[in-house]
């Protein structure tokens, strides 16, 4: 058969509509009626589809009339459905309702990621937001059925209270034909054979489509909205408006064949990381599709995947059976082993094992030391080669961990020591500790943040502008030009970034940017996105040490496990001396988990490493919805603005205090979060927020504060911004000013008027204060101004014996363009080069005057007129003789 012929039809027998005529269940069991072979479909099909290919992308249609269609952006058949993944959809012929006056389209589809802006299939022509060619079509996620002679302004439409239930299949057809008279037309939507929605005065009828070339499954009308994700076994189409009772037929049908397709696509073995003949964690048994699940030895793996470890390895057959509808599938059995429970000592090595730190050739910071095993619980206690750099026992407000950097490199060695049932084991970790940093002063400012338009992907990204003062800003990059961005099809989230926060380190060197995991663009705009509802519960974080070179981007996961999250919104963190470590809070929406009002409440969590976050607490909850806050210390004291109704601003001496009550505590202890004010009382605000006299939270959101440097004070002994989100009106960031937070004075605050943001607009971000080198750092590789502040110099250090001592050869390479002086420091003494020219090397031997030595940091310093560099290498022990 040539692949552009027409395919016969299905031999497998399973897409007429008598298949499932008079079914009945019987002791739990679907008995089918006669087979397909034994009634025809009407006469009235155009167009079926049973997704029985198993390559290619010519999708077949088993009808008699040769409509083939073809599938783009990867074909991804599955044993009789194919998976649509948000990246593929097929194409369907051009007119095949072309001059059409009544029609039926059937599918039969499982539903994955109902959110957003998407079609489940569309007739007719293309669309804009301010054109069209007219569509007939179905939007899942309402669901809804509608058609429209231009675009979304002129549609018809009749929506169902019904909804479709992600992971489970279910038969969703839609009818359209022409009233008595012919001066309307009536809509119809079913779901499974029933009717959950009629329009029956719809004055846009199918005749009235003119242009039929943008014909899909999967595929919406609008280039921007997002592609249908989720499963599809049958695809009909009719050219009359087909009864309930033959839907209703059509469904039964369809439900045998797509229990059957779901079980011969099991793939167990792809849905564990594990292999299936070792067994020893929990399995993942999946479920979508109508599968349920039995087991051999329930009390050695469970039907739900649980694993109790057998005193002997052991055999277990899983079998697995889909039902749809009510109809059952042949059933599947699947063979695995699971091992016996390993001795205490393997126990205890695969806690050891599974132990991670992070950056562990490069710690800068107070470290994550785990008390418990992560795979079989064992008791993890720790040992340190030198407590005065990495202290494992802390103390009585700091868990163990600390870190207190020494003059030089360090390596420092940690013996984890699992224990579990009285039998241990343990491991050695090498770490290697930064030499301290002295933090120069801040004299310039970094704005992280995003533009908020949402009109295209780059909108929801990262964006950076500097100043040198605080009043003028300068855009490194133009607006669709960010420095830093996720991509949705590279498993980086939604594919949009949207309130940004950077954090610096304590000790100076190290930077941490959290975002929201979040894309209106891609959810199809506000209206559409369900964005508080079934958001990602993950945060975007990068890290840098240098503000320029940027770690990849990684999701972490903070608010999965608060019953019924929506989102995780707004992040900012906020470093906790007394415990050392960063304290993270952002806002989620968790409805039946709040005491007042509305589910949206902040939560926080803390970390030293941005990689392993504590079980999240509740830490504000109100009567109104409150969705993000900033906090900033002064003092012994803590104060918050939050977006809360208000702009309303709190202080505590105590940062984790939690909250719940209807509107901000008057009155506490310096333990309590209290209320100074709120930004609409503390400036005498009034009128509307187009006017930009009103401060309330109905104008404005996303507050931030930040302190001014000590040379943008002008006279004042502090200085602090207060940043805000004219959401309501859609302009960005609108900025405030006050020398004291804790005051309530209009004379002490104030809006903020001689202040340039720059040509991109500013949402939701973050303000933090840099040096003169990283400004010019930043400037230099995002916006392509002055000159590099590194020098391209590198370090390479050998040891050698001389007269049975050893002797350390440091080589500096200056691949630099500029001549650079070079100091080369190491514990055996100290050597110059005044000027290293451009392409050159120079090798210098410190003699360490003894036979054998320790492992040695060597360190460089090299510098040039506005340019400098450090460079650190350790040597290994050596001994000579």
């Amino acid at each position: 058969m040539s692949p552009h012929a027409p395919a016969p039809a299905s031999s497998r027998g399973r897409r007429m509509i008598a298949a499932a005529t008079g079914a009945l269940l019987v002791a739990g069991l679907a008995v089918l009626a006669p087979t397909a072979a034994d009634a025809a479909e009407p006469s009235s099909l155009l167009a079926r589809y049973d997704f029985s290919e198993t390559s290619g992308t010519v999708l077949h249609d088993t009808s008699t009339r040769g409509n083939n269609a073809t599938v783009v952006g990867g074909e991804a058949w599955r044993d009789g459905y194919m998976q649509f993944g948000g990246s593929n959809y097929v194409q369907l012929p051009n007119g095949l309702l072309s001059g059409r006056s009544a029609a039926t389209v059937v599918i039969e589809t499982s539903p994955e990621a109902l959110s957003g802006a998407k079609f489940l299939w569309n007739f007719g022509g293309s669309s804009t937001s301010n054109s069209g060619q007219g569509q007939f079509f179905i939007q899942p996620v309402a669901p809804r059925v509608a058609i429209t002679k231009t675009n979304w302004s002129g549609e018809q439409s009749v929506t169902s209270t019904t909804k479709l239930v992600e992971g489970q299949w279910q038969s969703v057809a839609a009818t359209i034909e022409k009233n008595a008279g012919e001066a309307t037309s009536t809509l119809r939507l079913f779901i499974d054979g029933t009717q959950v929605a009629v329009k029956t005065d719809s004055t846009v009828h199918l005749s009235d489509l003119l242009t039929h070339t943008v014909n899909y499954i999967g595929k919406s009308a609008y280039t921007a909205d997002s592609l249908y994700q989720g499963k599809v076994s049958t695809f009909r189409v009719y050219e009359e408006a087909l009864s309930g009772a033959a839907l209703t037929d059509i469904a039964a049908a369809d439900a045998q064949a797509a229990a059957t397709e779901t079980i011969d696509a099991l793939d167990l073995a792809a849905a564990n990381t594990q292999s299936l003949d070792a067994v020893e964690t929990r399995l993942t048994l999946p479920t979508a599709g109508g599968v349920s699940w039995t087991s051999s030895a329930p009390g050695v793996l469970a039907a739900d995947g649980t694993v109790t470890p057998p005193a002997a390895d052991t055999t277990v057959t899983l079998t697995a059976v889909a039902t749809v509808r009510g109809v059952q599938s042949a059933p599947r059995t699947f063979t695995v082993t699971v091992l016996k429970d390993p001795a205490a000592i393997d126990k205890a090595q695969r806690d050891l094992d599974a132990i991670t730190i992070a950056d562990a050739d490069d710690v800068r910071s107070n470290i994550t030391l785990p008390a418990t095993g992560s795979r079989h619980g064992s008791t993890v206690s720790w040992q340190s080669s030198d407590p005065t750099v990495i202290d494992v026992v802390g103390t009585a407000t700091t868990a163990p961990g600390i870190v207190h950097r020494p003059d030089h490199d360090t390596e420092v060695v940690l013996t984890a020591t699992a224990t579990i049932d009285g039998v241990a084991a343990s491991r050695e970790i090498a770490l290697t500790v930064r030499r301290a940093y002295e933090m120069p002063a801040t004299t310039d400012y970094l704005f992280t943040h995003f533009t908020g338009t949402e009109g295209a992907a780059s909108d929801e990204q990262i964006y950076f502008a500097t100043s040198r003062d605080a009043k003028t800003f300068t855009d490194t990059r133009p607006a669709g030009s960010p420095v830093l961005s996720t991509a949705r099809d590279a498993g980086e989230g939604e594919g949009g970034v949207r309130d940004p926060f950077l954090v610096r380190s304590p000790e100076g060197d190290r930077f941490y940017l959290i975002a929201t995991d979040l894309s209106i663009y891609y959810r199809g705009g506000w209206g559409n996105a369900h964005a508080t509802e079934d958001g990602s519960t993950e945060l975007v974080i990068w890290e840098s040490t240098d503000l320029v070179n940027w770690s990849e981007p990684r999701l972490a996961d903070v608010a999965s496990s608060i019953p019924n999250a929506g989102m995780a919104w707004a992040p900012e963190a906020i470093w906790d001396e007394e415990t050392g470590q960063y304290v993270v809070y952002w806002a989620t929406r968790a409805d039946g988990n709040t005491e007042f009002g509305d589910s949206v409440d902040v939560y926080l969590s803390a970390t030293r490493d941005f990689q392993t976050f504590s079980t999240p607490v509740k830490w504000i909850d109100r009567e109104h919805s409150i969705i993000d806050t900033t906090v900033i210390k002064v003092g012994d004291w803590y104060y918050r603005a939050s977006g809360d109704g208000e702009i309303t601003i709190e202080r505590s001496k105590n940062l984790t205090a939690t909250t719940a009550s209807a509107l901000p505590a008057t009155s506490g202890t310096e333990q309590d979060w209290v209320l100074v004010g709120t930004l609409q009382s503390i400036l005498k605000g009034s009128g509307t927020c187009s006017a930009g006299t009103n401060y309330t939270g109905a104008c404005l959101e996303g507050p931030e504060f930040f302190r001014y440097n000590d040379d943008d004070r002008a006279g004042a002994q502090e200085l602090y911004g207060l940043l805000a989100d004219q959401y309501a009106t859609g302009r960005g960031y609108v900025p405030f000013r006050t020398t004291d937070i804790d005051s309530t004075s209009n004379t002490v605050w104030s809006k903020a008027t001689d202040i340039d943001l720059g040509s991109v607009k500013k949402r939701h971000g973050g303000i933090i204060p840099i040096t003169a080198a990283e400004y010019q750092r930043v400037m230099f590789h995002y916006a392509g101004v002055g000159t590099d502040p590194d020098l391209d110099l590198t370090t390479a250090v050998s040891t050698r014996c001389v007269a049975g001592k050893v002797v350390l050869a440091v080589s500096v390479t200056n691949a630099d363009a500029r001549p650079a002086a070079v100091t080369i420091s190491t514990p055996y003494g100290d050597k110059t080069v005044k000027s290293l020219q451009p392409g050159a090397t120079s090798t210098q031997a410190v003699s360490t005057r003894q036979t054998s030595t320790d492992a040695v940091s060597v360190t460089v310093r090299s510098t040039a007129t506005d340019a400098s560099s450090d460079d650190s290498v350790t040597v290994a022990a050596r001994t000579c003789g």
